[in-house]
């Protein structure tokens, strides 16, 4: 006889355990009304007796025997009532359980597709939050730039990163840009970027000009080591007539290699 492998609960079987908790909840509110309505005629019907009482001649053995009767009436609704609210609760609580363990479940799928995603397209997932480097988009008559940027989000689908730029443009605003992951760089925090291994001299980087929010090629003179007081990187930009200029080693990328 072939066996049947145990395996977890398929999404179907998970649907329909829910719709059913579903209508066993619903049938149990509809029991909770009509228990709550039923109590509302016994109190009432209870009022109305009391009402109907002569205090002079005391309360006759029939009055006596229909309180008698609608209190205790009234105790076996309240019981009902809280076993009922109790079974409510319970179901509930399982149904919410089920939900949660089916967003769960839809996160850890999520996460495994961009996992599987960034590893066939061989890259780190950066996540919210974390500074890069990023190229902007060519525009007609502008040379492409490097720019300080913010990551808002990755989009596996498309494996593309929207990242915002750190600077306002002449409106007030930060533009944001959609981008290839080989065009987006993480930017380390100063103390990731002090215990990093240093560039050495006379190689080619990306490094952040002093003053501005743009990464522009530049050559290493002299590493933080060699340097006796500030202990920032030595380079020379391109183009910026043989200057050396100082900066900061967090801000000094290797030279990304884009095909």
């Amino acid at each position: 006889m072939e066996r049947k492998s145990r395996s977890s609960r398929t999404q179907d079987d998970g649907s329909a355990e829910e719709f059913g908790l579903w209508k066993q909840i619903c049938t149990s509110l509809l029991k909770l009304e009509g228990i709550q309505k039923e109590e509302e005629t016994v109190i009432s019907s209870i009022n109305k007796i009391q009402l109907s009482v002569d205090i002079e001649q005391g309360i006759t053995s029939l009055i006596y025997q229909k309180l008698k009767d609608n209190y205790k009436r009234g105790i076996e609704l309240t019981s009902s009532e809280q076993k009922t609210i109790q079974d409510i609760i319970e179901k509930i609580s399982v149904l919410v359980a089920l939900r949660d363990n089916e967003q769960d479940q839809k996160r850890k799928k999520r996460k495994s597709e961009i996992e599987s995603n960034s590893r066939a397209n061989g890259h780190h997932i950066f996540e919210k939050g974390t500074t890069v480097a990023a190229r902007q988009p060519k525009e007609k008559d502008k040379s492409e730039e490097w720019i300080l940027a913010v990551v808002l989000q990755y989009y596996a689908d498309k494996n593309k990163y929207q990242v915002e730029d750190v600077d306002q443009d002449d409106y007030g605003e930060k533009q944001r840009y959609m981008l290839s992951p080989r065009y987006v760089i993480p930017v380390l925090s100063s103390e990731a970027a002090k215990s990093s291994p240093e560039i050495p001299a006379q190689q080619d980087v990306l490094a952040l000009y002093p003053g501005t929010t743009c990464f522009y090629k530049a050559t290493v003179i002299a590493p933080p080591s060699k340097s006796k007081d500030i202990k920032n990187y030595r380079v020379q930009f391109e183009d910026d007539n043989d200057e050396v200029k100082y900066v900061m080693p967090e801000h000094v990328l290797e030279m990304p290699k884009i095909k």
